[in-house]
């Protein structure tokens, strides 16, 4: 990845800017208010210093602050502009509240709709795109990326406001001294070129970090997935040397970028004394300015170089962080728009399921080769053949995680798409060989796909898979928590529990894969039986390998293997 194609400056700020919209014009106007009142109260330091020394001046803009106060008793004078200096400073003090809320809000507000957009987008690209992302790409994306792209807006925040600040400053001191401020124009304009070796290199600091970020996340992940196994087999060494290795790699860019921002800021704080001492001296011995004007101007050019080492800092802060919204559009292409919210879509009533000589391939030798089959309401039908034959593609074709590549799969004659794809889906329960249970409490897990219900519906739920009595002995019940992944769960309970939030659905299709596979033949007989004895019965496509779990179906497909020309057979 090039430099020019990793930095993702130009595209995470014309996205924020989209988010943002007109809220930034007004954070741009508290910005600028405020700098002019801090800029007119420094301002009040002429004539504060005019009167100190008893004198007003002849001509210029000394001449002008100062001389309006003439009028004015010479008691009053000072504290005319001490008066209006501390009111100046209050208002500056107000509008830098409303503006640091405001800017906070929309940093917030966006990295909210960063992470929104990022799961609507992973959603929308389809089971297929989602399911090459995994899970470790996910958590990089959600845990390091979002996170490090938000903080680089938080800095082109900042680098706004030292922005502002600058520009009217500068703008207030031209007022004061032309001359002296052409000079600091000047000093800026070197440091800025200046900050451009050390931006390249938080530019590159950010690209390698963000490579670096997605090993140690994957390795990570890793580690976590196979940790049970790892801890029997006594392999933890193993995962733990390539968990090191991948963090060292983090580390060190991490330290660099540090090393980076540590030296740009030493030399800042260096360059900024040097300037502060070649402007006195060019103030007081080459230009003779005036005592009150020249103690302006140099108060104001010192407030300068707090905003000019905040636009160096934040420049290279961006530089580094802004790499991860390259990355986050690298993995999941331009973000889209989230689908406004809508009512959940009538589940479709249907007669008959049909596929005609349906096929979808992976890749060579990997999908499901031509197939066909007729799956009428209510009836129940097996799916059987070998692995890898493409029983889980068929089950995505059929729920319209995948579209065939040729043939078709239609309800009552009609191509699922569109509004009758989104109300098949409501009628459909879909548990897959590895039913996800979430980190979460019981109930959370059963009103995960269904929203709402109440305790007797959960409990219905829980006594139709015989798990109702486990989770009552529980100490909080339906409130217990089940660890990550169902951990304190047996293998059984976890399948049991994805197939009771498969039935606060009230499916009118139930696709199971594989979904009772570690519950013994005795224990997947009556669950079968008690799923097959709901009213009204549900159809059910089942794929299993046991010839008992196909023996309850009324009908079963085998599909041939790879290879084998022969379409889908059906048996009854």
């Amino acid at each position: 990845m090039s430099t020019a194609q990793g930095s993702g400056v130009q595209a995470l700020l014309r996205d924020y800017r989209h988010s943002a919209g007109a809220r930034l014009w007004a954070a741009l106007a508290l910005m600028i208010l405020g700098a002019l009142a801090e800029g007119f109260g420094i301002l009040m330091l002429v004539p504060l210093a005019t009167f100190a020394i008893g004198g007003v001046g002849e001509t210029g803009v000394l001449a002008s602050l100062a001389g309006v106060a003439i009028t004015i008793p010479p008691g009053q004078r000072i504290l005319l502009a001490l008066g209006l200096f501390i009111a100046a400073m209050a208002v500056r003090s107000a509008l830098v509240y409303a503006r640091d809320v405001l800017l906070g809000k929309l940093q917030a507000g966006y990295e909210a709709s960063l992470r929104l957009r990022s799961a609507a987008t992973l959603a929308q690209r389809g089971w297929t795109f989602a399911s090459r992302i995994g899970q470790a790409g996910m958590q990089s994306l959600l845990l390091t990326d979002v996170p490090r792209s938000s903080l680089a807006i938080a800095q082109a925040q900042l680098f706004a406001v030292g922005g502002v600040m600058l520009v009217v400053q500068l703008v207030l001191a031209a007022v004061l001294s032309p001359a002296l401020t052409a000079v600091a124009f000047v000093i800026i304009l070197f440091g800025s070129f200046a900050s451009l070796h050390w931006i390249r290199r938080g530019v590159k600091s950010g690209i390698a970090f963000v490579e670096r970020a997605e090993e140690s996340t994957s390795s990570g992940f890793k580690l976590h997935a196979a940790l049970k196994a790892a801890l029997a087999q006594g392999t933890v060494p193993q995962f733990l040397a390539e968990y090191r290795s991948s963090l060292a790699g983090a580390r060190q860019e991490t330290v660099r970028y540090f090393h980076n921002v540590a030296a740009a800021r030493s030399i800042a704080f260096l360059g900024s004394a040097l300037a502060a001492a070649l402007l006195f001296f060019i103030g007081h011995s080459l230009l003779a300015l005036p005592f009150p004007v020249l103690v302006a101007s140099l108060v104001l050019f010192a407030r300068m170089a707090g905003p000019a080492q905040q636009l160096q800092s934040s420049a290279q802060t961006i530089a580094a962080f802004a790499p991860s919204f390259a990355a986050i559009e690298r993995r999941l292409g331009k973000l889209q728009a989230v689908p406004e919210e809508r009512l959940p879509a009538r589940p479709l009533v249907w007669n008959e399921l049909q596929l005609d000589r349906a096929a979808y391939e992976h890749q060579a030798g990997l999908g499901l080769q031509t197939t066909s089959l007729t799956l009428t309401r209510g009836e129940w039908l097996g799916i059987g053949g070998p692995s890898g034959a493409g029983k889980t593609t068929l089950i995505d074709l059929v729920a319209g995680l995948l579209s065939p590549q040729s043939g078709s799969v239609t309800v009552d004659g009609h191509v699922l798409e569109d509004e009758a794809l989104a109300r098949w889906r409501a009628g459909l329960a879909y548990v897959g060989q590895e039913g996800s249970v979430f980190d979460d409490s019981v109930r959370g897990n059963l009103v995960a796909d269904s929203g709402g219900a109440t305790d007797e519906e959960l409990w219905a739920a829980l006594d139709r898979v015989r798990l109702a009595d486990r989770v009552r002995a529980f100490p909080n019940g339906l409130n217990e928590r089940v660890g990550d992944r169902g951990s304190s769960l047996s293998g059984g309970e976890r399948q049991r529990l994805v197939i009771a939030r498969a039935l606060m659905r009230s499916p009118s299709l139930l696709l199971l894969d594989e979904a009772t596979a570690a519950l013994d033949a005795e224990s997947e007989a009556a669950l079968l039986e008690r799923l097959q004895a709901l009213t009204p019965r549900p159809a059910a496509m089942v794929v299993a390998h046991r010839p008992s779990t196909l023996a309850h179906c009324d009908s079963v497909v085998t599909i041939p293997p790879q290879g084998d020309q022969n379409s889908a057979n059906g048996e009854t």
